[in-house]
């Protein structure tokens, strides 16, 4: 593990650790800090997640804006007006 240290305002690390009294928490502000980041690391977590459920995620993680920018473009018209030609030859019928 790595030590970082880390600036905090003295009112806010105060009320923080007075949550944590009040829920009976041993968690030391350290080990808070250290889950908050893990929080943001969605790529670690989902791996972990994985692990835990025993599944073959294949190991790579996509955001996203990733998805999306490999997403191969649309061939031919949006899906909403296919819908809207759908409907109209429904209502023709009617």
């Amino acid at each position: 593990m790595k030590k970082l240290t880390l600036s905090v305002r003295e009112e806010t690390l105060r009320r923080v650790r007075a949550v944590l009294s009040r829920a009976g928490l041993k968690t030391s502000i350290s080990e808070l800090f250290d889950d908050y980041i893990a929080l943001m690391d969605g790529e670690g977590l989902a791996a972990e997640l994985c692990s835990e459920l025993k599944l073959d995620c294949g190991g790579q993680f996509y955001t996203p804006d990733e998805i999306k920018a490999k997403r191969p473009a649309a061939l031919g018209p949006p899906a909403s007006e296919l819908v809207k030609e759908l409907r109209r030859a429904r209502e023709s019928r009617l």
